[in-house]
């Protein structure tokens, strides 16, 4: 069993007491938890002490007449019962229409605490004006229902009713929700990407009032408690009058409709009273669906042959009018064909001109290119080869400074031994005089010249790894030369290739224009005239040549 614990408003009600933003607080005031269920905080909130407490077991709301305690009971009853049938009062249908602004996307949020484990539910109501733009058409009045359960990522507290919603804690008489608001669809993408990123939250989105129903059953909200509630507070009166019946009857209809679905049973009444109505009227459908059918049958017959007599009519005209229409045409045609014949010779004349210049012009066209494409390869060539005449000259220095650094070290071989030699002489001579101290020199000499080795060694070799490494780097640049060079060569072959290819076609289309000009397709006369806007000219006064005689041979 749940009990409300927290219901939250945003943008709605009526236009003189609206719901900016208000959230109604009964958390932490009842009982302690018997089996509290474990929960994870949010991020910035701070860690519960204490076992979780039960809401408030009973609250009063004191204000004066049209104070609007009627719309809050309204707005809470048309998330837990939807449907304009069952709204508190039931004096009009579209009372809950009167509370949304042509802008608004207006919500009603509830949220529901179990007396034993103390888990938390959230259901809630999203309605607004398709179009945005009030009508009193109820189809242009969107509605939706989603539940949820509360936990990191969403809570009634940060509900994405606007485009920005603050992170940090809540304050009294402050709303979390900055920026513009969100429509409903906007809403509805928020909750759906948010129960993909937490699917703990088990978000659930719904339209249509019996699968919401049977949604609150699944969660274990009874919305029959609620008609119970709607029909003891419709007149504002007390739970007495729910249970004040005339007679045996009117409590059996009572108790039927509290532990009967009654959907089925009023769409039954419905179909037995269509079929009575329906038997009751049989003779008189009867007797009317025979009249109309003769009545059918006799005027089809007139209006077949009304419309035959006026299609041989038209028929019979129109020929007439065709006939008449044709001979003014051919002989106005005679004469324009014998015009248009001139026209096309010149026009032929004039593109024989312009191909013979055109193909000259391409002809001196294809040769610069040609000699360009020769020169820019050839160029590109005499640089690589420059380039790699150079990387192969650092080549070889590198090689020779790295030969160089390889000798070195037998040089210093041999200087080592020549400075050991002489201290050894000189160690000699000092043993002579003072044994003692000249082995103590020599000792210190050796340690000495152990060092002096092992560091010259070291930077040698040091060194003949960076000329190796060097030498590489330079043979891969040369190498990519060569490629660069082979590729130029290649690329200037392929254009030769290709403007060969170009000589040979623009041949072919000389000699195929060269043929339409015999063949009296094309006009080689006028000095402006285009070949294929003449040929296709001509093509189209030869099909309308034709089909005009044949039209004259069928009349």
């Amino acid at each position: 069993m749940y009990e409300l614990s927290r219901v939250r408003l945003y943008s709605i009600g009526p236009a003189g007491a609206r719901y900016a933003d208000t959230v109604l607080d009964l958390r932490g005031v009842g009982e302690p938890v018997p089996a509290p269920a474990p929960t994870q905080a949010e991020f910035f909130e701070e860690e519960p002490v204490g076992p979780p407490r039960r809401p408030a077991p009973a609250g009063v709301l004191f204000l004066e007449n049209g104070g609007g305690k009627s719309v809050l009971l309204k707005l809470i009853f048309s998330v837990m019962l939807p449907g304009h049938r069952n709204t508190l009062g039931g004096a009009s249908s579209g009372v809950l229409r009167k509370f949304l602004l042509a802008d608004d996307c207006g919500h009603v949020a509830l949220e529901w605490q179990h007396v034993q484990t103390g888990e938390c539910v959230v259901v809630g109501k999203v309605s607004e004006w398709r179009g945005r733009q009030v009508s009193n058409d109820p189809r242009k009045f969107a509605e939706a229902w989603y539940s949820f359960r509360p936990g990191p990522g969403l809570t009634l507290d940060n509900l994405p009713v606007a485009e920005a919603t603050a992170v940090r804690p809540p304050v009294e008489g402050v709303s979390g929700a900055q920026g513009r608001r969100r429509t409903m669809k906007g809403f509805r993408d928020a909750i759906t990407e948010a129960g993909k990123a937490y699917p703990h939250l088990e978000v659930h989105w719904e339209e249509i009032h019996d699968r919401w129903i049977e949604h609150l059953g699944d969660l274990g909200l009874d919305p029959e408690l609620f008609r119970y509630q709607r029909e003891m507070n419709a007149d504002e009166g007390e739970a007495a009058g729910l249970f004040a019946v005339k007679k045996d009857s009117d409590f059996t209809d009572l108790l039927l409709r509290a532990v009967t679905d009654t959907r089925d049973t009023d769409g039954l009444a419905d179909l037995v009273g269509g079929f009575g109505n329906k038997l009751g009227r049989r003779a008189e459908l009867i007797a009317e669906r025979d009249f109309t059918a003769g009545s059918v049958d006799l005027l089809g017959r007139i209006v077949e042959a009304t419309e035959a007599r006026a299609r041989a009519r038209d028929i019979h005209t129109a020929a007439e009018r065709r006939t008449r229409t044709l001979a003014r045409r051919l002989s106005a045609r005679g004469a324009q064909e014998r015009v248009r014949a001139g026209d096309l010779a010149q026009r032929v004349t004039a593109a024989a001109y312009a191909v013979t210049h055109a193909e000259s012009a391409r002809d001196r066209s294809a040769l610069v290119a040609a000699e360009l494409a020769y020169r820019h390869a050839s160029l590109a060539l005499t640089a690589a080869e420059k380039s790699a005449a150079a990387q192969k000259r650092e080549l070889a220095d590198a090689r020779t400074l790295h030969s160089a650094w390889q000798a070195a070290e037998a040089v210093l071989r041999h200087r080592a031994a020549a400075d050991r030699v002489a201290r050894v002489s000189a160690a000699i001579q000092e043993a002579e005089r003072d044994a003692a101290p000249a082995l103590a020199a020599r000792s210190q000499a050796a340690v000495d010249l152990v060092r002096a080795l092992h560091a010259a060694a070291g930077r040698a070799e040091r060194h003949a790894n960076e000329e190796e490494e060097r030498s590489a780097a330079l043979q891969e640049v040369s190498d990519a030369a060569h490629r660069d060079s082979t590729t130029a060569a290649t690329e200037a072959q392929r254009a030769r290739s290709e403007a060969g290819h170009l000589r040979q076609r623009l041949t072919e289309v000389e000699q195929e224009t060269a043929e339409a000009v015999r063949a009296g397709w094309l006009d080689d006369s006028a000095p402006d005239a285009d070949p294929a806007r003449a040929a296709l000219a001509a093509s189209d006064a030869e099909t309308t040549t034709v089909e005009a005689g044949d039209t004259a041979r069928e009349a």
